[in-house]
Parts: structure tokens; C-alpha cells; sequence
């Protein structure tokens, strides 16, 4: 059993994700409210991999969450590209720890991203490939270790969908200011999307001031509600 202080993010004084809802709430903040099935069949029928973008790698969660997502539908052939960042990587067996809580419902999942977790050297910066082979495709996760404007600075090419997931605006507001929101919208697809937790004014404004038309979608667990932006 997790202690609470070992879900805790010392730096941020803030939990990495609810224990209860936390692979839900994925699903229904990033994957549903974006359409990603669809989106993701829409991609592979191009032949073109789908390009994910998240601001605040943590433990993974949202990641297992992806795998779960996927295998769960009808979905084959599966090429997704899914960049990441992170400024304070926890250690393997941390994450194993934190995630082995839904050890039941995602075991397999939780194994595959530990073990190529594990593979890298988190104390040096810049990008990292985690590949994540499952029944259902590939996952090519590309992890940033830095600061999070410096990650979307370096992308190469534009994200279909931002997964906005670091601490709320008030643990960690540097996560939301205005300037790395706008570099996000910069680096969104002309249709593409952006989801997060958070419906703070400041980050509302931030985000149509990059592009995006917002909407109010129905949040999970004590959640009310949530965002979902269009560029």
C-alpha cells in the first residue's frame, strides 16, 4: 500500500494524479473528449503515424492509460509518436511503485513502459525513445528530460493533439504561462487539439490567445468540468 507522502511530487508539493480515477480520467480528458480513435484510424488509413504532445511526463500514468486505451478497441497497426517532457524524472522503481496500483487492470502495460523506462539515463537532458510495442501497433515515446518550452521549441514537426497534464496552475504555474501555451498552439496541426484538468482563467485566455477555441466538456470524478481546445 502507497503511503500518500510517495504520490506526492516533493517539488511541486502536489499529487502526480488522483489514486481512484486516475487511468478514467485520462481516458475520458484526453481520449474522448479529442476523439483520439478516431483520429488515430483517420492517421493510419494516410499512413502517416499520429503525433501526440504532453507537458508533464510524471509517472506515466497518461501513457499506461494510452496503451489500455487502444487495446481495448478495434484499432490495429497502430503508429503513434508521442513526445513528452519532463524536468524531474522519478526513478524506475518509483514509478513501478506508483503505478502498481492498477497492477489488475494495466499490469502488462505498466510493464512494458517500466521496463523501457528503465533503459534510460534520466540524469542526462535532451530526448529519450521509449518503444513501446504492443498487440495493438507502436508507441514511439520520445522524452524530453528539461524544461518544458525548451521541448516544444525542439519538436521537429506539429502535434495532432497536447495532452496539458503538469501540476494545476497554482502548484506549478510556470507550466502554464502564456509564452509556452502560445509555442504549443504554434506546434498544433491547422484541426488539431489540446485537452486538460484545469479550466483556470489564466489558462483559458493563454489558450486562445495560441489559437484555440475552447469548450467546456464534463469532468471526471470531483471534477466538474474540463477543456477541450481547437486550433
Amino acid at each position: 500500500m502507497l503511503t500518500p507522502s510517495y504520490l506526492v511530487n516533493e517539488k511541486f508539493d502536489d499529487r502526480y494524479f488522483d489514486v481512484v480515477n486516475a487511468l478514467d480520467e485520462a481516458q475520458q480528458i484526453h481520449f474522448r473528449n479529442n476523439d483520439l480513435l478516431e483520429r488515430i484510424a483517420s492517421a493510419n488509413r494516410a499512413g502517416k503515424p499520429f503525433v501526440i504532445g504532453e507537458t508533464g511526463f510524471g509517472t506515466g500514468r497518461i501513457a499506461v492509460a494510452l496503451m489500455e486505451y487502444i487495446k481495448m478497441s478495434s484499432l490495429r497497426d497502430v503508429a503513434i509518436e508521442y513526445y513528452s517532457v519532463e524536468l524531474y524524472p522519478i526513478s524506475p522503481s518509483r514509478m513501478l511503485a506508483i503505478l502498481d496500483g492498477f497492477r489488475d487492470r494495466v499490469g502488462a502495460e505498466i510493464d512494458a513502459l517500466v521496463d523501457a523506462y528503465q533503459g534510460i539515463d534520466t540524469s542526462i537532458p535532451g530526448w529519450h525513445s521509449l518503444h513501446l510495442r504492443q498487440p495493438f501497433g507502436t508507441i514511439e515515446v520520445k522524452l524530453w528530460i528539461g524544461e518544458a518550452l525548451e521541448m516544444v521549441e525542439a519538436l521537429e514537426k506539429p502535434c495532432d493533439v497536447w495532452f496539458l497534464d503538469g501540476h494545476g496552475p497554482k502548484k506549478n504555474p510556470s507550466i502554464w504561462r502564456p509564452e509556452l501555451l502560445l509555442a504549443v498552439g504554434q506546434r498544433t496541426i491547422a484541426g488539431g487539439t489540446c485537452s486538460t484538468f484545469t479550466v483556470a482563467s489564466a489558462v483559458r485566455n493563454a489558450l486562445m490567445a495560441a489559437g484555440f477555441t475552447l469548450k467546456r466538456h464534463p469532468g471526471c470524478g470531483g471534477k466538474k468540468e474540463v477543456l477541450q481546445g481547437l486550433k
